[in-house]
């Protein structure tokens, strides 16, 4: 059995339960917040081999890219020192998840090629059914699309953001775009944005894949007018979350999308249209999962540890 290095940071709770899952089943782990690399651990790198905290990361581990955090500054560096101190903490990190024997769920720079709306919609046109998309800044092209939809599109960002406006943080979600908001298209022209066909949803689907798993969990956001265009508006007192049997042709395209990305684990979103097709949104490789599992009561941890293993 291998030995397993997580890569977390002090307050996941997706580590946490996997960790829990290991202790229960006697499988020897370890865990690094890796925010703390200056303050409780170091790292060493010498004759082409990794050393954390003395114990050598060898081809016996298999490592959990779970989420690596930048360093804990707290002393007051200046913002360029400081930058420059994250830049090498994060040079040092990359290079052991991309030149590791081991398995790496997932290395950088598979993480990194996948995680491009634009690329995974190129890569599932002809293998699944997606929704119809453009990217412009050009205000004609956009009302083009706009008018070929009957007004019925929505606006989604490539990468997801918080902002900040008077002193509130706000997520930026998938939202439809409505006619007022087309009186000020030239905005568009401000940077590339990302405009998709609105499909009417049965349902919608976040799907946890795994090298050997491949697990449906169907979330009823049409039951909330909170979360109808965009399940993360959560609602959960309203909407419901079950495992679903997904059809072989959507499993099979979640694990050849891994494949083609080589990627060990990914999230899948998919929306369960009124023609009771099931079409691909996106793919997130680092997703967040827990939730899934406390809402459904489908133990998806046990997958993403077995996964490890």
């Amino acid at each position: 059995m291998k030995n397993i290095l997580i890569l977390t940071y002090e307050e996941d709770p997706h580590a946490e339960s996997v960790c829990k899952y290991f202790d229960n089943i006697n499988v020897k782990y370890l865990k690094l917040d890796t925010e703390k690399l200056s303050t409780d651990f170091d790292i060493t790198f010498k004759e082409n081999n990794y050393f954390i905290s003395g114990i050598k990361i060898d081809s016996s581990f298999n490592i959990w890219n779970r989420r690596v955090m930048n360093v804990d500054n707290k002393k007051g560096l200046p913002r360029t020192l400081s930058e420059i101190v994250i830049d090498e903490y994060e040079k040092t990190w990359d290079a052991l998840l991309n030149t590791h024997n081991g398995k790496v769920v997932n290395r950088p720079h598979n993480h990194h090629h996948a995680n491009n709306k634009i690329d995974q919609l190129i890569y599932a046109s002809n293998r699944i059914k997606i929704p119809d998309t453009i990217v412009s800044n050009n205000p004609e092209e956009v009302k083009k699309f706009y008018s070929k939809h009957k007004g019925d599109i929505c606006f989604k960002l490539h990468k997801g953001a918080v902002v900040e406006k008077d002193g509130d943080k706000l997520v930026v979600y998938t939202n439809k775009v409505t006619s007022e908001q087309m009186k000020n298209v030239n905005l568009v022209s401000e940077h590339p944005c990302m405009f998709q066909e609105y499909i009417d949803k049965n349902f919608e689907v976040r799907v946890t894949a795994t090298d050997n798993e491949v697990v449906g969990i169907k979330i009823d956001s049409q039951n909330s007018e909170t979360s109808k265009v965009d399940f993360r508006r959560y609602d959960f007192k309203n909407v419901s979350y079950e495992f679903i049997k997904l059809p072989n042709k959507v499993k099979q395209f979640c694990s050849s999308m891994l494949k083609h990305y080589k990627l060990h684990f990914g999230e899948f979103d998919f929306i369960n249209s009124k023609n009771d097709d099931y079409v691909f949104l996106e793919l997130n490789p680092n997703g967040q999962w827990l939730w899934l599992e406390e809402e459904s009561g489908y133990n998806l941890t046990k997958n993403i540890g077995d996964n490890l293993l």
